[in-house]
């Protein structure tokens, strides 16, 4: 079984009914035993598009499948749950990310592990912090709470209270 980190995100619609129903579509899943899931943060967009606020999290998950079959799982939730084509960085109603999988380095025409850019984003940093203090980058080998501390940007407004496990 691998340990899977997977960012959410939403800013588009009812944010926090999007993050719900992609959360029970994890649980649904046979093949994915939902670990832990962070607090949600209101962020601010990444990039430079004009658009809403983002609501955003980590959920720890633990599963069988390989990297490529959970990115395929992923991206059918985000459809089901009422992702539509957005450009680049801009609105979502979900957004499902793999951050880590294990200490896996991957990249292949699909995905890249860990994700492209994860350690410049408090958005992902802190919720994974929260789940995991001790967590480390497989890439510098360096703790995510030295990470937090390394960002030069911030994007978190405010910890958001809303219990995601709620149906």
């Amino acid at each position: 079984m691998s340990k899977v980190f997977l960012g959410l995100g939403s800013n588009k619609g009812d944010r926090e009914n999007y993050l719900r129903d992609a959360i029970k579509s994890l649980k649904n899943d046979s093949k994915i035993k939902l670990i832990k899931i962070s607090s949600i943060y209101e962020t601010k967009p990444y990039g430079d598009i004009p658009q809403a606020n983002y609501l955003n999290g980590v959920v720890l998950i633990e599963t069988e499948y390989t990297p490529n079959e959970i990115y395929s799982v992923i991206k059918k939730i985000e459809k089901d749950v009422g992702r539509t084509e957005s450009v680049r960085w801009g609105e979502r109603e979900i957004d499902i990310d793999i951050i880590l999988i294990d200490s896996l380095i991957l990249e292949n025409n699909q995905i890249i592990i860990p994700h492209k850019e994860y350690d410049k984003r408090d958005f992902v940093l802190v919720p994974l912090h929260e789940i995991d203090s001790e967590l480390i980058d497989p890439k510098s080998k360096k703790k995510i709470e030295n990470l937090i501390k390394l960002l030069d940007e911030r994007y978190i407004i405010d910890k958001i209270n809303f219990n995601l496990n709620e149906n």
